[in-house]
């Protein structure tokens, strides 16, 4: 885009004069605009330069400063006006409100008239506006060419530094580097690269919404690096960033035209490179959910299908379930979250020693760690800290709150559809427990709460034909012979010990388990007797109140 200081290099302006405002000269210009109009601050087009004779202002030219103070707010490139005719001289207080906005007035010879000033500056504009316009449909062709020919991404982006001869960045919509042109090769430009993405990432909504912003230097003695921002948009719920470090410094006729047709194809091809993605994600997702489903029978399939997925046999295994607690989340924003969960748990969940990976069952993110048989069990703190740092920047980024069920560990790959339903049922743990934003383990049932999850009917049966007629005891006599039959199984059947914890008589104990076992019609010590029996008693306290 031209500046002011262009203009000066059109014959009509040659001999132009500087009146006030020479700071403002590096402005940008677009158009031109003939007006003798006071109100013509309603018709005036941003970064337009405004031909005047000053008609308007004849009889009162110190109100061109109320004119001045409108138009700079739009932005205006500035005004040329045509002295002697209307208007003899620009009076001081107007030069000096002039100066002090940077607003440039510019003197157009007398012997010039406003048609050929005009129509002068346009040719010179429209002319580099279209050598622009051609060049950046060059660009256009280059990039879709490169496209077509299956060049990756690392390519287009070395490619678009190479023509801007400007470094050029493209973050991911987590803010973090995924390539960058030659320019950042040496050490400073290195710790440039990493000043870029660090202030992206500090306050990533901010920095989408802006199209400029200032990067500084890691050398004291140089100035700040002015930074464009291009958002390059997929199916991603978030945007790409490109970024041109010296954007001012853009050889001719490189625009923002050009790189915006750049980034089109850049576009284009993320797109591609998602839709590869989303369709091995699929594949993954198919195997996974019937490997934790169950489907797949033997240990050799598992390992054989798994293998082209990231499973590896011998390792530690532990299934993490991961879900959105808006439940209003659709399945698309669903698929769109998965890319950036998945590379950043990836990349940032236990970086070492673990293979993790990572699907989607139903509306569960399932995370499959996988850790060496040499090295202890991931600690319940460790793994409780890392998901809670996740969750922070999950929310930081996406505004999006997550709660975790985490399983069991086990060493074999065919116990992984056991270490993930434990998972879910953590989760649904401690959606009762928390509502939201929770992080829960696995707790493994005791025998008392999984007899609850039994049907009180099928329980009521066994209860009773176990235990015959002492089921329900009908005086103290009977109570005694289950007290008895109670503290002697719990005690591994040791009569003395059963006597001196009942304070009775040994041979009272004997009497009593002898007298049991005739009304039970079974040995106490026959060891499937002794399991039923000791269930029967577990449940007594759901039919016998306390």
């Amino acid at each position: 885009m031209k500046k002011i200081e262009d203009l000066f290099f059109v014959d009509v302006f040659r001999d132009a004069k500087v009146l006030a405002g020479h700071a403002g000269l590096k402005r940008d210009v677009e158009s031109i605009e003939v007006s003798e109009t006071p109100d013509v601050i309603h018709f005036l087009a941003k970064n337009s330069l405004l031909v005047t004779t000053g008609y308007a202002f004849k009889d009162n030219p110190a109100a061109l400063g109320d004119l001045i103070s409108q138009v700079n707010e739009l932005p205006c490139a500035g005004i040329a006006i045509k002295l002697k005719r209307f208007i003899d001289k620009v009076p001081q207080e107007v030069i000096d409100l002039a100066d002090s906005l940077d607003f440039p007035i510019i003197q157009i010879p007398e012997s010039l008239t406003l048609g050929t000033v005009a129509h002068q500056l346009l040719s010179f504009i429209w002319d580099n506006q279209i050598q622009e316009l051609f060049y950046a449909i060059h660009v256009h062709k280059k990039f879709t060419n490169m496209m077509i020919q299956g060049y990756e991404l690392e390519s287009l982006i070395e490619s678009l530094g190479s023509l801007l001869k400007s470094p050029v960045l493209l973050l991911d919509p987590m803010g973090e580097t995924i390539s960058f042109s030659h320019h950042f090769q040496t050490n400073n430009m290195k710790i440039t690269a990493d000043s870029v993405e660090e202030l992206i990432k500090g306050d990533i909504d901010t920095y989408r919404g802006k199209d400029t912003f200032l990067v500084s230097s890691s050398d004291a003695e140089v100035a700040d690096i002015s930074a464009k921002l291009f958002q390059v948009k997929t199916m991603h719920p978030y945007p790409y960033l490109l970024i041109i470090l010296n954007p001012e410094k853009l050889p001719y006729p490189s625009s923002q035209l050009a790189i915006e047709q750049a980034s089109t194809v850049i576009s284009f091809t993320l797109l591609k490179n998602e839709a590869i993605r989303e369709n091995s994600r699929l594949l993954e997702n198919n195997f996974f959910t019937s490997l934790v489903d169950g489907n797949i029978s033997t240990k050799q399939e598992i390992i054989h299908r798994g293998k082209q997925h990231g499973l590896i046999d011998n390792l530690k295994y532990v299934c993490i379930v991961c879900k959105i607690d808006d439940d209003k989340q659709n399945t698309d924003i669903m698929n769109r979250l998965y890319d950036y969960l998945s590379k950043y748990l990836k990349k940032s969940f236990f970086k070492t020693e673990t293979k993790n990976i990572v699907f989607m069952k139903d509306s569960y993110f399932v995370i499959l760690m996988q850790s060496p048989t040499n090295i202890a069990n991931p600690l319940k703190s460790t793994i409780e800290e890392r998901l809670k740092n996740f969750q922070h920047k999950v929310y930081s980024n996406l505004k999006v709150s997550l709660s975790f069920g985490v399983g069991n560990v086990f060493n074999d790959v065919t116990y992984i559809p056991i270490t993930y339903t434990e998972a879910v049922e953590a989760w649904k743990q401690g959606t009762e427990l928390f509502k939201y934003n929770f992080i829960n383990f696995y707790l493994p049932k005791e025998l008392k709460e999984l007899i609850r999850l039994i049907p009180e009917e099928n329980l009521l049966n066994f209860y009773e034909n176990t235990l015959l007629s002492l089921s329900y005891p009908k005086n103290k006599d009977e109570e005694d012979l289950v007290t008895t039959l109670i503290v002697y199984l719990d005690n591994n059947c040791q009569i003395a010990i059963t006597s001196r914890k009942l304070y009775v008589h040994r041979n009272t104990v004997k009497y009593r388990i002898a007298k049991c076992e005739e009304i039970l019609g079974c040995s106490i010590h026959d060891s499937q007797s002794s399991l039923h029996l000791r269930m029967a008693l577990l449940m007594r306290t759901t039919f016998i109140p306390t």
